[in-house]
């Protein structure tokens, strides 16, 4: 009976220790791997946070109207974007609200025109996300059908033209646009599965409604622009290393439908913006202080993109400061 018994004491000290193993393995991929759904997202064991990005743009090529790409030979396009946002829950873990505003130092020399920079806010954003469905974090199991189900969030949100847009340009060469120059209402949803305990896929999709605002004509008067309505998608695949690194890749893609003046539609106005990318996530104070380093790109390939004036590349810093319940 004492050898039963002892063996007994050994099988139930293992499960208790797995179990506990388990439960801040799942706590650590969930609360680790949540840097992949937007910026001044609050993460899901957070309960607010506030974020500041910092990002350089270097401008490599163009995409005309039927998608081709050319060099930017002789000239030289370099963008500097800091960012400020954050998001807090509304007293519940489902609800928050988020957003961020840019503030961007632009620098064009296009050859044939003089050299110029300007400074000015981009267009700032705010949304409203809720937590609908919740992944288990465990991984998938064929065995177990709850493991297939994802984290599904749905948000809306408007996006306020505090930007100078293209339109409003009172440059040659455009350097001080720094906007769309449209209010935009958003509406998406973003679906996180993890796969494994440590390896999760993030998809993220909207659609969004660009108003019809006024511009004034040539020759006097006002013109009604439309600037087309907009859909956005990034799908990444993230990494959970530890407790405190993370990493993941993604690609991103963003169309917009023709323009229209008075009502006319504009042919061979319609864009498309694909980008490709990685970042690496650490904690330096878990779970408060988070730093994050990712680089993104346009690849210079024909069809990538379409009436994109300035593909580019760049490299992004950022540092979140995260606050618990």
């Amino acid at each position: 009976m004492t050898g039963a018994r002892v063996r007994a004491g050994v099988v139930l000290s293992v499960v208790l220790v797995a179990l506990s193993l388990a439960r801040p393995a799942r706590a650590q991929a969930c609360c680790t791997a949540t840097g992949s759904s937007g910026f001044g997202v609050v993460g899901r064991c957070h309960f607010a946070a506030l974020a500041a990005q910092l990002a350089y743009e270097r401008g490599h090529g163009s995409f005309d109207a039927r998608g081709r790409y050319r060099t930017l030979r002789g000239a030289e396009v370099d963008d500097v974007v800091l960012s400020l946002g954050g998001g807090i829950r509304l007293g519940t873990p489902a609800w928050q609200i988020y957003g961020s505003v840019p503030l961007r130092l632009q620098y064009r020399d296009l050859g044939g025109l003089a050299p110029a920079g300007a400074v000015g806010p981009g267009d700032a954003s705010v949304g409203l996300r809720y937590m609908a469905v919740e992944d288990l974090v465990t991984g998938i199991d064929v065995h177990d059908a709850r493991t297939f189900v994802p984290f599904v969030e749905p948000f809306v949100g408007v996006r306020a033209p505090t930007g100078r847009g293209p339109t409003g340009s009172k440059t040659p060469s455009g350097v001080d646009a720094t906007g769309d120059g449209a209010w935009t209402a958003f509406a998406g949803v973003a679906v996180t599965k993890f796969l494994t305990l440590r390896d999760a896929l993030v998809l993220v999709g909207s659609w969004g409604y660009r108003f019809p605002h006024d511009v004034a004509a040539a020759g006097g008067g006002a013109r009604r622009f439309s600037t087309g309505q907009e859909v956005r998608a990034r799908l990444a695949f993230v990494r959970v290393f530890n407790l405190f690194w993370s990493g993941s890749v993604f690609a991103s893609v963003i169309f917009t439908s023709d323009v229209a003046q008075d009502g006319q539609r504009v042919p061979y106005s319609a864009t498309r913006r694909v980008r490709f990318g990685a970042s690496l996530m650490r904690y330096v104070v878990y779970p408060y202080w988070k730093l994050g380093l990712s680089a993104s790109l346009d690849p210079p390939i024909e069809g990538f993109g379409q009436n994109i004036p300035f593909a580019s590349a760049s490299v992004a810093c950022l540092v979140q400061r995260n606050f618990t319940w």
